[in-house]
């Protein structure tokens, strides 16, 4: 019902652009009272919302937008179409959910062809388990580990986005070099 993404500048850790919609749930349009507890998501929210397909064809636009404008590559674009100044660029989720199966089981059930950029990740869980060597209870209680508070409200999507990048630039700033841990890609 959510679909944010935030783009971190790896360099100066500062947010340098954010994506956002609500997407219109097509089959079960009304939203559980247990899914607007968690998420703060209202009913109207939703309801003004836009269909998977609208919604990822206006997250492609925005990433176009941002490639132009900042000189982003994905390991999926041809390397010619771009100078030698572009700076790479991939997701980073806090597991291997939303991108691995909710979006990909979607795509598919609504057959829809999901972005070959959403195909490969960085699950941040992982990253943090493996560097850090401890396991985290949560994206709110792994930044609370490091001595970080959580902003905004948990289960947000923005938020939550927002928030996995503080814990991103946290690992970058700690000397964790980040690596694409899942690859759908054959």
């Amino acid at each position: 019902v959510e679909f944010p993404a935030v783009l971190l500048n790896t360099s100066t850790g500062e947010i340098e652009s954010e994506f956002h919609v609500y997407v219109q749930p097509q089959e079960h349009p009304l939203l559980s009272e247990f899914c607007t507890e968690l998420t703060g998501i209202t009913q109207d929210q939703v309801d003004e919302g836009v269909p998977l397909n609208i919604c990822l064809s206006q997250f492609m636009k925005w990433i176009q937008k941002i490639q132009k404008e900042k000189k982003i590559i994905f390991s999926t674009d041809t390397q010619s179409n771009f100078s030698s100044e572009a700076k790479a660029c991939t997701f980073v989720t806090w597991t291997d959910w939303d991108l691995g199966v909710c979006l990909q089981y979607e795509c598919k059930r609504k057959q829809l062809r999901k972005p070959d950029i959403l195909n490969s990740w960085i699950d941040l869980k992982a990253t943090y388990r493996a560097f850090y060597n401890r396991k985290p209870k949560g994206l709110n209680g792994a930044l609370q580990d490091l001595g970080i508070a959580f902003v905004g409200r948990e289960h947000s999507g923005l938020d939550d986005s927002r928030n996995t990048a503080r814990l991103a630039w946290r690992l970058i700033c700690d000397g964790c070099v980040l690596r694409v841990t899942k690859s759908l890609d054959k």
